[in-house]
């Protein structure tokens, strides 16, 4: 007869096997972050609202993260900064930046394409 620890470990397994089990541990993480920004209302009128570059550098990070999957971490990290539901368009996030996109640069994620450019700098 099965244990309810058995059991406990049968329904880990499959929702690690079907791969829901990282997703809801996600959507439980933002979902506290939320509940605990919520709660704490007067500490965020005293918070500084983040600058226009940290905003930025917020979406670099998001496109970063949604580029290699990172669904989870990126629905976590979007809630915690508070970004936009949709991102910021990669053609401004590279005008921005004065970078011009082409068929290879579009390829990676425009972080990776600014650590390439100062390694190259680096090394010339």
């Amino acid at each position: 007869m099965a244990t309810e620890k058995d059991l406990i470990n049968a329904v880990r397994d499959s929702l690690k096997a079907e791969g829901d089990l990282n997703r809801i541990k996600a959507e439980m993480r933002t979902e506290v972050i939320k509940l605990l920004d919520c709660s704490s209302k007067e500490n965020k009128s005293k918070i500084v609202k983040p600058s226009h570059d940290i905003i930025f550098l917020n979406e670099l990070v998001r496109e970063y993260l949604d580029w290699m999957g990172y669904k989870y971490s990126s629905t976590v990290f979007i809630a915690e900064c508070d970004l936009p539901k949709h991102s910021l368009d990669r053609t401004l996030l590279a005008q921005r930046l004065g970078v011009k996109d082409n068929e290879k640069s579009r390829n990676l994620p425009l972080l990776c394409g600014l650590v390439q450019t100062f390694t190259n700098l680096k090394n010339t």
